[in-house]
């Protein structure tokens, strides 16, 4: 028999071999923590304040603020106008409740963090609507009353005895 040919192999994917291009990579960070003054570096970039973190405040999740404004002054002419319907139609006088009720109405009316969104609707029913009885004085009520007829009947009978 006669010895085979060796395969071809491909070139080298480590080191400086035939591909320098394939050479593992090494993060800037991890380079950087190996000595004293880049970890010194990296605490400084870390504590460091940011120029511009995030979205501008009040900007709720899933709007810019450009795209969020137009939106807000529509809010506030439709609150505008509402406020000053209840405000006919409830009596409300004082400049301060028409103003709190008017940016309620506002913010009921704007995309944004639900808890506030109910806060404020909260808010103009406190101003509009009143309050439901609550279920527990109808049935100390009720209770009242049926002890009050037990008595009323019971009493000519306790009197007429042996």
């Amino acid at each position: 028999m006669t010895q085979r040919k060796a395969r071809a192999k491909s070139p080298s994917t480590k080191g400086q071999g035939k591909a320098p291009h394939k050479a593992p990579k090494k993060n800037y960070f991890a380079t950087l923590m190996e000595t004293p003054e880049g970890r010194e570096l990296r605490q400084q970039w870390s504590t460091k304040p940011r120029k511009n973190p995030g979205r501008p405040k009040g900007t709720p999740d899933g709007y810019r603020k450009s795209q969020i404004e137009p939106i807000r002054a529509e809010a506030k002419k439709e609150a505008k106008q509402l406020v000053e319907i209840m405000t006919e139609k409830y009596d409300i006088q004082d400049d301060y409740a028409q103003e709190a009720l008017t940016t309620a109405v506002e913010v009921m009316r704007v995309p944004g963090e639900t808890r506030e969104r109910l806060a404020a609707a909260r808010l103009v029913l406190d101003f509009t609507k009143s309050r439901p009885a609550a279920k527990q004085e109808v049935t100390i009520g009720k209770a009242e009353e049926f002890l009050s007829s037990l008595l009323v009947d019971d009493g000519p009978e306790t009197t007429k005895g042996p």
